[in-house]
């Protein structure tokens, strides 16, 4: 089946619910976004590619919801297209957001609800709600305080990164440094959530484990854009800061998540964020069952 951008989509996980909170959508030639190969991505049996064989991720945001909470990991791109077309190619390429607090709505979550915002990385298609650049120095979410490793943010700062692709933009770090907290490794700024160190991508990425009282999760940002990555750790994502870095920080995923049955939650995965990996089944990554629930919102992309 053609892959599609996920839909909302929760997990309870005992005390803490997980939700899938789209923005938009992300399309790619294969060949650019693997650039030294990507033929095993496209040949394990995961639907990755639409009909046209684009890459196909998603774009959007995990809502965290426990005790009263409601918090953030990333903000999506914004109302905002970013094209991605490379020399010599002719498809269509991009990263495209917009519906993220539309979507918020539908799960009954105003931007005001939300107290924290933890950011794995500074990249454009994760910072992208933080404000709007129509109205400068307003926080879309007024209650926030934003959590992120302090050499992310030192790096993001350098005036050699700020005309790149997807650095973020002035007014969002300017947001951030206003309620700016940090994090490092085995932070807990939630209850159930502990930050831990996935550098690679950038130099200050890192994801999120979540414990709830019968199910564990691991939210990955981009340390893993696509579910084939944990099978091939050793593939190459162009925007991979630290190639290397990211390739270790891959194989330690792909360990941790199927050794110690862990849900992997891939922001970026088509079709189901949340995955099950077990590199000795038939079938190794497979969408959680039986535990999530889905439903409408707005269309990625619209």
């Amino acid at each position: 089946m053609p892959a599609s951008p996920s839909a909302i989509t929760s997990l309870d996980l005992g005390g803490i619910t997980l939700t899938y909170v789209p923005d938009g959508e992300f399309r790619a030639e294969p060949g650019l976004a693997y650039p030294r190969g990507s033929d095993a991505m496209l040949s394990d049996g995961l639907d990755v590619v639409d009909d046209d064989g684009m890459l196909v991720l998603s774009v959007g945001a995990i809502l965290i919801s426990t005790g009263g909470r409601r918090v953030l990991v990333d903000t999506g791109i914004g109302r905002r297209t970013i094209p991605l077309v490379r020399p010599g190619t002719t498809r269509d390429a991009y990263m495209r957001g917009g519906a993220l607090l539309d979507n918020l709505r539908a799960v009954d979550v105003g931007p005001e609800d939300v107290d924290a915002v933890l950011l794995t990385h500074l990249h454009a298609d994760h910072v992208g709600w933080i404000g709007d650049e129509d109205t400068p120095g307003v926080h879309t979410f007024p209650n926030a305080e934003y959590w992120l490793d302090e050499s992310e943010w030192a790096f993001w700062n350098r005036p050699e990164h700020s005309g790149d692709a997807v650095a973020p933009r002035p007014n969002e770090l300017a947001l951030i440094d206003e309620r700016r907290r940090p994090l490092t490794s085995g932070s807990g700024p939630v209850a159930g959530v502990t930050a831990v160190p996935t550098t690679g991508h950038t130099p200050g990425h890192h994801a999120f484990a979540v414990q709830g009282t019968h199910s564990r999760a691991l939210i990955v940002g981009d340390a893993v854009h696509c579910p084939g990555e944990v099978l091939h750790p050793d593939v190459v994502w162009v925007g991979d800061h630290d190639a290397d870095g990211a390739v270790r920080t891959r194989h330690e995923i792909a360990d941790r998540v199927g050794s110690d049955d862990v849900v992997l939650v891939g922001p970026h995965f088509p079709d189901a964020v949340f995955r099950r990996f077990d590199p000795d089944a038939a079938q190794p990554v497979t969408a959680v069952a039986h535990q999530s629930t889905e439903r409408r919102g707005v269309a990625p992309g619209r």
